[in-house]
């Protein structure tokens, strides 16, 4: 069975080596609590990483393509953005907070208690602003153009969105049992990707955290109705927090009729960092998802 792995936005602090020591540590943290005998050398793991390919393209930037002069302004930020960079690298491949469901909590200092405070006063703001942007795609639609360049280039140019599409699909292999386990945006790339797959791809589970896919900014873009993958032959599994202000809402019928219906499910993660991979993916919840089904361990769904 093999594990792919697949990432959202904003990585681009990280290259393809980097990127899966992170995202390794983090899934390895949680399944040491979870079941310390199973080891990632165990498993089959694949981390296919396309931030590299949003630099590309970011770099054209470097050249106005219409007057074929440099663009200076560029050039002058790059020092301080590869600084930037490399303190955000330094900063996400240290230790790995535990979540705490792994660990006994100690009593919150007045400090702590402020802090708990402040972040949940932000996530609920930030929360209530993106569902009210859920209301007015074509305003959330031009918030990403804006902000979020990869979503926008995913959306609109083909030679992007075929470039991270060769990247993934070049883990995949024909006959073969795997495993999709996306993030984020890296969850709408992955629905459209296991539409694209043969039917010799065989999909036995798809996990989706911290996803937009239920936005209508997102939906405008997706062919309707939402249907399961024909690659898909297993189970459906998506996990959303109730402190992620960027995954409001599950995945329910009308919208999402699908048969076998999604299994949602509501879990907590860091309230300082709500949306970031380290909260879902050492989930215990989204671990025992994945070595029930490599080890069929019946025990884990009892717990679950």
């Amino acid at each position: 069975m093999k594990i792919i792995f697949i990432h959202g936005i904003k990585q681009q602090n990280f290259d393809a080596s980097s990127f899966q020591e992170h995202w390794l540590n983090v899934f390895n943290t949680g399944m040491n609590k979870i079941e310390p005998e199973v080891t990632v050398d165990q498993l089959d793991l694949a981390f296919p990483f396309y931030g590299d390919i949003l630099d590309e393209f970011n770099h054209r930037k470097a050249i106005n393509l219409e007057t074929l002069n440099p663009n200076w302004s560029f050039f002058a930020r790059l020092p301080r953005i590869r600084q930037q960079h490399s303190d955000a690298l330094k900063q996400a491949l240290e230790e790995i907070p535990l979540l705490p469901h792994y660990a006994e909590l100690e009593p919150y200092s007045l400090k702590n208690r402020f802090f708990v405070l402040s972040q949940l006063a932000k996530d609920r703001m930030l929360k209530e602003m993106v569902m009210l942007l859920n209301h007015f795609p074509d305003l959330h639609e031009s918030l990403i153009q804006k902000f979020l360049c990869e979503v926008y280039l995913y959306w609109y140019n083909p030679e992007f969105k075929q470039q991270v599409h060769e990247r993934i699909l070049s883990c995949f292999e024909p006959n073969q049992h795997h495993i999709v386990i996306a993030h984020s945006l890296g969850t709408v790339i992955a629905y459209n990707l296991l539409h694209e797959l043969p039917a010799d791809y065989e999909i036995k589970r798809f996990i989706t955290l911290a996803s937009p896919l239920p936005f209508n900014v997102i939906q405008k873009h997706l062919p309707h109705p939402i249907h399961r993958p024909k690659a898909l032959s297993g189970d459906w599994h998506n996990f959303y927090s109730e402190d992620d202000y960027l995954t409001t809402f599950p995945m329910l019928p009308p919208l999402f009729n699908l048969s076998p219906q999604i299994n949602n499910k509501l879990i907590t993660t860091f309230i300082d960092k709500p949306h970031e991979i380290i909260g879902y993916l050492q989930h215990p919840m989204v671990i025992r998802r994945v070595l029930e089904l490599i080890y069929d361990m019946p025990q884990f769904q009892a717990r679950a």
